[in-house]
């Protein structure tokens, strides 16, 4: 008797053992690409897409989001990277790396034949210990204070790309953007009213929604930002002023144009003199439309739809300003730095329904980067700003954009949870230390994944140190004897918020934000090892912090759970024959004719990346 086959021909297994080698080999590989773009020294990586574009970035996120991959521990990769970058906006890279260190830790515990299912139980014991100290080490900070928020927006921007470009500048405008889009407003720092928020259990998400970004060729320090939105549209008609002080703007979602005759409809003209009559009231239509418009008060429209040259031409007789055709986007951000309602279209008697102007100290127009553009700017207290971002090429205006939408989520994180740690590798360090202590009491093969895990921590700083172009050898010893010891205070670093600091090497260029004692980490601009409360401005969110550490052990106890592979041929190889049979190669075809398929229409299309 011939016993059938249990699986079909077209797919295959893998197998336990070398499934789960593959997927850790597979996923580490995936996090060395951008190992080397970790901090302030990181390199920073170029891909080239099929259209040849570049995009050149340090940006762990984005860079993996470009790079095609198709095993799926890879891709598991991938998305714990994205999902940091989704949450937090920043620690892309830690997140890589610190997944790395930890799927080459199980693939050297899986080859001493520790079982997955202890391996797993340290990496979660490990994980929650580590959280927990995290927020034992934390110290909270006024998330109006814009001292602070400098500080966390230049430790942003020093380990992303054209960081060396007007720094300071460029983070104090970001700070700016940051309190005007949460309402923080200038005076006393935006305290008072942040206060009254929170008594009111007000919370603030849309910081990076009601910051505009606007992209221009130019020069980087050109950059510069909008208290109110840049629309790039020009005005509309030559014979409108290009300039309005104290401006009522009137926003529209409706045309002011002569009404459009659809296809299907009919005029029936049985007189001479019925067209000019017909013309004649489509014209009365549109002055009555423009002096609606005029006696409401406005004198500057912004619509969405389209303004004819007919309506253009009276507006302009009564000294408005018009732009049309602007994105709906636009007319969102004009509504909340104007204070302006969208009206959806003109009244016929006289009036224009649910109207509220919103008012503009200034709107102007103005060239930049050889396009006209609409400024309209608001010096009181807009909640919506624009950032104008200027840079020599479309490549370093997407790394510039991408670097603002960082800085801006970090903001953001801060002002949602006011909780701070010292970055430079200090708080993993403090970390691995703590892991590496509760380690010894959970029991059995578990104990050793939890140590290893502790070792995962320590290569964040340990990659910024080779990153630098410090010898790895020489810098773990040092930060270990530190952190364990304590030269200042030997044990656990203090966490009194007395405003003291451990150790006392290194130049003391910045005064520390009072917290954690004996931060030691890495100063990667001054290439030693030290106290980074000290070295400048190292300080990170702790919102960041707690969302690496979740999403790297939460991927590779995913990764490490999956202990079988079963894989389809690929469609590329799929064909149809004239006598109608339909089967895949294992190989791409080789030794087989294609020419018997049923015409090119039925060969399925190769890509070629």
């Amino acid at each position: 008797m011939k016993y059938p086959d249990i699986f079909n021909p077209d797919l295959s297994r893998v197998g336990t053992r070398e499934s789960q080698m593959y997927n850790l080999v597979a996923g580490e590989l995936m996090t060395r690409v951008v190992r080397t773009a970790l901090g302030p020294r990181g390199m920073t990586k170029v891909y080239v897409d099929i259209l040849g574009e570049e995009t050149v970035t340090k940006h762990g996120g984005a860079f993996l989001r470009k790079v095609d991959v198709d095993h799926p521990a890879a891709k598991a990769v991938v998305d714990a990277v994205n999902s940091v970058d989704n949450h937090v906006g920043d620690g892309t890279v830690t997140a890589a790396v610190l997944l790395g260190a930890l799927l080459k830790h199980a693939g050297e515990m899986r080859g001493r034949r520790v079982p997955t299912a202890a391996i797993i139980a340290g990496y979660e014991r490990a994980a929650e210990s580590a959280l927990g100290r995290l927020r034992a080490v934390r110290f909270e900070r006024d998330p109006a204070d814009r001292g602070v928020m400098g500080r966390l927006a230049r430790c942003c921007m020093d380990g992303k790309a054209l960081a060396h470009f007007s720094r300071d500048r460029m983070a104090g405008m970001l700070v700016d953007a940051a309190c005007y889009a949460a309402g923080f407003g200038a005076d006393d720092n935006g305290r008072g009213r942040q206060k009254q928020q929170r008594q009111r259990g007000a919370c603030m998400p849309h910081i990076v929604d009601n910051v505009k970004i606007e992209e221009k060729p130019g020069n980087i320090s050109q950059t510069e930002l909008v208290p109110g939105t840049v629309i790039d549209k020009p005005v509309d008609g030559d014979a409108m002023p290009r300039a309005m002080h104290n401006a009522r703007i009137l926003l529209l979602n409706e045309p002011l144009e002569r009404t459009r005759i659809r296809t299907e409809s009919e005029i029936a003209i049985s007189e001479p003199g019925q067209a000019k009559a017909f013309l004649a009231r489509e014209s009365e239509d549109v002055r009555r439309m423009v002096d609606c418009v005029a006696g409401c008060g406005a004198n500057v429209v912004i619509s969405r739809k389209g303004i004819d040259d007919e309506s253009q031409e009276a507006l302009a007789r009564r000294g408005i300003m018009s732009v049309r055709r602007v994105k709906y986007n636009d007319l969102w951000w004009l509504e909340k730095s104007t204070g302006a309602s969208t009206c959806a279209g003109v009244g016929g008697g006289g009036d224009v329904p649910g109207i509220r102007l919103g008012y503009a100290d200034r709107v102007y127009e103005r060239d930049v980067g050889g396009d006209r553009m609409i400024f309209v700017e608001s010096r009181g207290d807009p909640r919506s700003v624009t950032l104008l971002l200027r840079a020599n090429s479309k490549r370093y205006l997407d790394e510039l954009h991408r670097t603002a939408l960082n800085v801006l989520h970090v903001l953001r994180g801060y002002v949602e949870c006011p909780y701070l740690v010292y970055g430079g590798g200090s708080c993993e360090a403090l970390l691995a230390r703590h892991v590496r202590a509760e380690s010894v009491l959970i029991e059995g093969k578990a104990q050793v994944a939890a140590a290893r895990f502790a070792d995962a921590l320590e290569s964040i700083p340990v990659t910024l140190a080779e990153n630098a172009g410090m010898a790895a050898l020489d810098v773990l010893p040092l930060l270990r004897s530190l952190v364990y010891g304590g030269r200042s205070h030997g044990g656990l670093p203090d966490c009194s918020d007395d405003g003291g600091s451990g150790n006392g090497s290194g130049a003391r260029n910045h005064e520390p934000i009072p917290g954690c004692k004996g931060w030691y980490g890495i100063d990667c601009h001054g290439r030693r090892v030290c106290d980074v409360s000290l070295a400048g401005d190292v300080v990170e969110p702790y919102v960041v912090k707690e969302q690496v550490v979740k999403s790297a052990a939460e991927a590779a106890c995913s990764i490490l759970n999956v202990d079988d592979v079963f894989v389809k041929d690929l469609i590329d190889n799929t064909h149809c024959h004239i006598d109608g049979t339909v089967h895949a190669h294992k190989d791409p075809g080789r030794g087989h004719s294609h020419w018997e398929q049923e015409g090119l229409e039925q060969r399925q299309m190769h890509h070629y990346y």
